[in-house]
């Protein structure tokens, strides 16, 4: 919002802060400590932080109850970095598109649009698709036939969904992004490959977010299922087939292939890839650049490739830099074993 400030009393009210120090100076931005400025508000995390804050141009921080400070007026929360998030968006709300189908949008038949709903420049909606109330579609985004979204949602431009792709309450999904492509199936014979219709869907459910560039195939016959609360990352591919428990995160570069099954919780970090029909179990953390070839049953942090228990991997690691010398002392105990040898057979 630009030019916009509020009196400090007042970002603690709406923040639901409490408020220590002068309630009347006037905040007109917020920032990090490293860049913060006369009139910005910053945030620091807890008492390890509080110098940084101190010394940082801020006018103002938000602090957690440990790390109070009398140096800055302040708002003292249990969450900061919750806290400044909702500072943020007073700061730059979201731009909406206004409510309507733009005239140059395309609209087919059937199609039934909830209340307060927006429909961008250039976007397409195809025959018989449901949107829900409060539904944002983006200029140029391409939404299918047999489509079902549901209210809240948030389509960004350049979006594709698929035919008869069903995305659930409140999904957001960034531009660039297709879900309901085919996914990858052919079967090799003599002549070629030969593809194989993908003829299933997509299913998105509540409360998920889909990063810019992302692609998630539709089932072969049945459903790829992305579960409530989960949050993909930009770049991520998932696969035909492939089942996603709920509040799961994916991070960039991320590889799922088809069949996969991961559990509710689970986490999967930069670039990691997962071969076809694995399971992973709930709450199982991968690191980055992990490869997993086989199930994942027990808890815990996996790491490597393949992956393993990060315990065992680091542990590896640390064994390979020992090679070149363990080498160097094998081919001595060779030399000296034939040396024993000549000697005995003299």
């Amino acid at each position: 919002m630009k030019n916009a400030a509020y009196p400090l009393m007042q970002l603690a009210q709406m923040i639901d802060g409490e408020l220590v120090g002068d309630g009347g100076i006037t905040i007109t931005g917020a920032s990090n400590l490293e860049e913060a400025q006369t009139g910005h508000i910053s945030y620091v995390t807890g008492p390890e932080v509080l110098p940084r804050g101190e010394e940082s141009g801020a006018s103002a921080l938000i602090v957690s109850p440990a790390a109070c400070t009398v140096n800055k007026p302040t708002i003292v929360t249990e969450d900061p970095r919750l806290a400044f998030s909702k500072v943020l968006e007073i700061f730059a709300p979201e731009r909406r598109l206004p409510i309507g189908v733009h005239g140059s949008a395309q609209l087919g038949r059937g199609v039934h649009l909830g209340r307060r709903v927006a429909v961008g420049a250039g976007a397409f909606v195809g025959d018989n698709t449901i949107v829900g109330d409060d539904t944002i579609i983006h200029p140029l985004a391409y939404v299918g036939h047999e489509v079902t979204i549901g209210e809240g949602s948030e389509i960004h431009p350049h979006v594709y969904l698929g035919d008869r792709v069903v995305i659930g309450r409140r999904v957001l999904i960034h531009a660039g992004t297709a879900i309901g492509s085919d996914g990858f199936g052919f079967l090799q014979t003599g002549t070629g490959h030969h593809k194989i219709p993908q003829i299933g869907t997509v299913v998105v459910e509540d409360d998920v977010e889909i990063g810019a560039n992302a692609t998630v195939d539709r089932a072969t016959v049945a459903v790829t299922r992305i579960g409530r609360g989960t949050k993909i990352d930009d770049c991520v591919h998932i696969a035909h087939n492939v089942v996603i428990g709920e509040h799961c995160l994916l991070c960039g570069q991320v590889g799922v292939s088809g069949s996969v099954v991961l559990g509710n919780g689970v986490v999967l970090a930069g670039q990691v890839g997962v071969s076809d029909h694995v399971t992973i179990a709930d709450g199982i953390i991968v690191g980055g650049g992990a490869a997993v070839i086989g199930n994942l049953t027990q808890p815990g942090v996996y790491a490597g490739s393949p992956a393993r228990r990060h315990q065992e991997h680091y542990r590896a690691q640390a064994g390979q830099k020992k090679i070149p010398d363990l080498r160097r002392r094998v081919r001595e105990l060779e030399r000296r074993l034939a040396e024993l040898e000549d000697e005995t057979e003299a």
